[in-house]
């Protein structure tokens, strides 16, 4: 009974790959979770499992963003699963990442957008990062400099102009994350916005802006106006 459900499997897993390389489009989501599942269980029938992620989550792009902890809690899953999804994740940053640590010059808002979404919009706890760039807008580097719990952090102003100063940065753009969904700026953050642009301003450092990441989208504070 065992050899005949893992040949059914196998069998409509080979049928997909074949679907797969005539027309990806014509697959399902949860086709095309349960073929990337395949990679991280090649010895379990995946579909049922590409079914509860995209319930679960809500859709095939949510479900790629999910935390690793909470795709190991899925029934089927695990430790593997998660490490998996940690690496998607980071696939995904690097890939953002991309031209910007190759020392070229940021060149439009959505490169910053995409870079810091891609790093920041899954996480469940809040981050600050910091996006320290030269004088021609050309990375220095994306850096973590605290971590808070779901719902804040702690942002020392002089540990990040210290940091930029260290790095030889003339300008940053300050980076946080909200896990609750919502972009808007908070009180804190403008006020916190507002101090680090006046220290900033009596350094000779330029505040470039403030971006804060949810899962689905993110909030610029130059593009509101507040800054």
């Amino acid at each position: 009974m065992v050899k005949e459900d893992q040949a059914h499997y196998l069998g409509h897993r080979a049928r997909l790959r074949e679907r797969l390389d005539h027309d990806p489009r014509a697959l399902s989501d949860h086709e095309v979770l349960e073929l990337l599942l395949t990679y991280a269980l090649p010895r379990k029938d995946t579909k049922p499992i590409a079914k509860e992620m995209i319930s679960r989550f809500g859709s095939l792009g949510q479900a790629l963003l999910a935390d690793p902890r909470r795709v190991e809690e899925i029934p089927g899953l695990g430790e593997g699963a998660a490490t998996f999804w940690l690496t998607l994740h980071e696939c995904r940053a690097r890939a953002a990442c991309g031209s910007v640590a190759r020392r070229e010059k940021f060149s439009s808002p959505e490169q910053v957008r995409d870079m810091v979404c891609s790093r920041l919009g899954h996480l469940t706890k809040e981050e600050f990062w910091v996006i320290l760039v030269d004088n021609q807008n050309r990375l220095i580097s994306f850096e973590r400099v605290f971590q808070g719990t779901v719902d804040q952090t702690a942002a020392y102003p002089r540990e990040i102009l210290e940091l930029a100063l260290r790095r030889h940065a003339s300008g940053l753009i300050l980076v946080h994350n909200h896990p609750g969904g919502n972009p808007t700026p908070s009180t804190q953050d403008q006020t916190l916005t507002d101090t680090i642009a006046r220290l900033a301003s009596d350094l000779g450092l330029r505040l470039l802006d403030h971006i804060i990441v949810t899962a689905a989208t993110c909030s610029s504070f130059r593009a509101l106006g507040l800054l």
